[in-house]
């Protein structure tokens, strides 16, 4: 099963079910933001924080759920940790026709919801003091909260509000992908003190 109809059937249980409220959009903004943060969750966590908030911690709790349900959130989350570590990541977002056929309208407010749902799931660890991960949360924040999106926008004179929310839309994955990489930084190991440069080895062509 490739990834759109994997998405059509997990919107469809998603929305005919009485198990979560939660859109597709949100679920995989919540995944998305489990699996870039400070802190991976695993799938029984995501399931858990997810659908089954009174049950967090619980690993067994997911096997109350629909096992179609569970197997399509299980593939949702492996292709979604695949996309991230590979660079080509998208968020799973609602797109409309436009009213003349053409336009295509993308509206990622759930997704930014959900991901910034994730973010206070764990809000400790995610270092909101820190002005590198408060840039890369912007455009979702701005994308999830229309009043914040038009304040900006206001300020803003060299563009349009159409313009500046495509911009956003499109800085959505780089900042996925750019808090995988902040936070799977290691700190580099300080040198002992005296400890002579050791002179860097040239680089062999492994055949």
């Amino acid at each position: 099963m490739n990834m759109d109809d994997l998405c059509d059937e997990l919107d469809g249980l998603l929305a005919s079910g009485d198990e979560t409220g939660l859109s597709l959009d949100e679920v995989h903004g919540f995944m998305s933001a489990a699996l870039c943060g400070p802190r991976v969750l695993s799938f029984s966590a995501c399931v858990c924080a997810l659908v089954l908030p009174g049950a967090a911690g619980d690993d067994d709790s997911e096997r109350e759920l629909p096992s179609r349900l569970i197997e399509l959130l299980k593939a949702l989350y492996e292709d979604t940790l695949r996309s991230i570590d590979a660079g080509s990541f998208a968020p799973v977002v609602a797109c409309e026709q436009g009213g003349d056929g053409d336009d295509m309208h993308v509206d990622a407010r759930q997704w930014c919801c959900g991901f910034l749902m994730c973010v206070e799931h764990n809000r400790a660890g995610w270092k909101l003091e820190s002005s590198r991960v408060l840039e890369l949360l912007t455009p979702i924040v701005l994308l999830a909260d229309e009043r914040e999106f038009e304040q900006v926008a206001a300020q803003l004179q060299e563009i349009d509000d159409d313009s500046f929310r495509q911009e956003l839309l499109e800085e959505l994955a780089e900042s996925v992908c750019a808090f995988r990489k902040l936070f799977r930084k290691k700190p580099q190991a300080r040198r002992p003190a005296g400890a002579a440069a050791r002179t860097p080895k040239k680089p062999r062509l492994v055949r």
